[in-house]
């Protein structure tokens, strides 16, 4: 490099891009970690040997142990389980990003599609064919855990989905996308009575 200016561009350059992938890696670490913590709890609440002892405290007891970790309290581990319980199929996504140490985690379909139920919590959570579903890797990769938190509050899938797909396509920040949906942006859109043309743009 013969220039000032060109190694200045340079620097600039590599600095910029690298300092965006970290910041992605980052985001779609915190999102695996969120995802198997909602999934232990509700392979806990499953199938737990002693999960009639806790019941219902179960969040706020993890939330007692756990207190040396910031950030996880009652209402985190609510949020977690919820994550987990709307989006069952990131798990095929996350499957291939485990380090090593993690790979050998048996990590069961607990709630596919055609499972929604999850009777420790008796809560049915509604799931989307899933020609109708923006592909997990997609999810994983593209949006970060606080996007998908904002759209863990839609109770309507069509509806996640449109907002998952217009995020993505539309590179929205979490703050774009909070005032879309306030904006009602599908409802207006029309796609909310056409579900055919939804899986056409999923596709």
């Amino acid at each position: 490099m013969q220039d000032f200016q060109q190694l200045i561009g340079a620097v600039e350059e590599v600095h910029h891009q690298l300092q965006a992938s970290a910041a992605n890696a980052v985001n779609q670490a915190l999102t695996i970690r969120n995802w198997l913590i909602g999934y232990y709890i509700v392979e806990f609440e499953q199938d737990g040997a002693d999960r009639a002892q806790y019941g219902a405290k179960l969040l706020t007891s993890m939330a007692e142990q756990l207190i040396h970790i910031k950030g996880f309290d009652e209402r985190s581990f609510r949020r977690y389980r919820q994550f987990y319980m709307i989006y069952p199929q990131l798990g095929s996504a996350i499957r291939g990003t485990l380090s090593p140490e993690l790979q050998n985690l048996s990590i069961r379909g607990t709630l596919s599609p055609e499972l929604p139920e999850v009777a420790a919590t008796n809560q049915s959570v509604p799931q989307l064919k899933p020609e109708l579903q923006v592909p997990a890797d997609k999810l994983l990769t593209r949006l970060s855990y606080s996007h998908l938190e904002l759209l863990l509050n839609i109770d309507e899938p069509l509806k996640r989905t449109f907002y998952e797909l217009e995020a993505i396509k539309g590179i929205w920040s979490v703050r774009e996308l909070k005032r879309q949906i306030n904006t009602l942006y599908f409802e207006r859109s029309g796609l909310s009575a056409n579900p055919t043309q939804l899986a056409a743009l999923v596709q």
